[in-house]
């Protein structure tokens, strides 16, 4: 046998076309495969650090809302459309939360913020920085009360970070948290 291997190397004749197409197919497949393996790879890659980021954008969300209700002085309003404050952080008076998308429109997911009126215009601020909305990812609120019955007012608020999958929205995120008002 191995004298047959010695003969076919030392032939002279070349590569017949049977051999020339069977080995083209073969490299064909085998760089098909590789190819499928590393875009299934980048998928799953960019799929698990969008859920990761959105996490990460959901708790940075919660705290930031959390100071705000926390530490808010002269509030009014039991939910989201009648909420209003004054804003130890930014020392702004008269401040709500709303949610917009990238043209500043309001939105029913998109970028949480804080707004207030001074004078004529709506002033918007960011709660997180927009470059932190990575992956497409989009916010909004799921739940926002305030429960006056208790000595100290309590507001119990969810958030929740979506991301666009085809035509439906799907979950990332979502922290669900009571606050109390520490100056109220």
């Amino acid at each position: 046998m191995r004298n047959n291997v010695v003969k076919k190397l030392n032939n002279k004749k070349g590569v017949t076309l049977i051999e020339l197409l069977v080995t083209l197919v073969l490299l064909v497949l085998v760089t098909g495969i590789i190819t499928l393996a590393i875009d299934l790879g980048v998928r799953s890659f960019k799929k698990s650090n969008r859920e990761a980021e959105g996490q990460i954008l959901c708790a940075t969300l919660a705290t930031s809302v959390k100071d705000e209700l926390r530490y808010a002085k002269n509030i009014t309003g039991t939910d989201l459309s009648t909420l209003k404050f004054f804003s130890t952080n930014l020392s702004l008076k008269n401040c709500s939360f709303s949610v917009m998308d990238k043209d500043g429109q309001s939105a029913e997911s998109g970028f949480i913020m804080l707004s207030t009126s001074k004078g004529v215009d709506d002033l918007e601020y960011d709660l997180v920085p927009k470059k932190t909305y990575v992956y497409d990812l989009k916010a909004k609120f799921t739940e926002f009360k305030r429960d006056s019955t208790q000595p100290k007012p309590t507001f119990e608020v969810g958030i929740q970070v979506v991301a666009q999958d085809g035509l439906s929205q799907v979950i990332i995120s979502e922290e669900k948290f009571v606050v109390e008002n520490l100056n109220g």
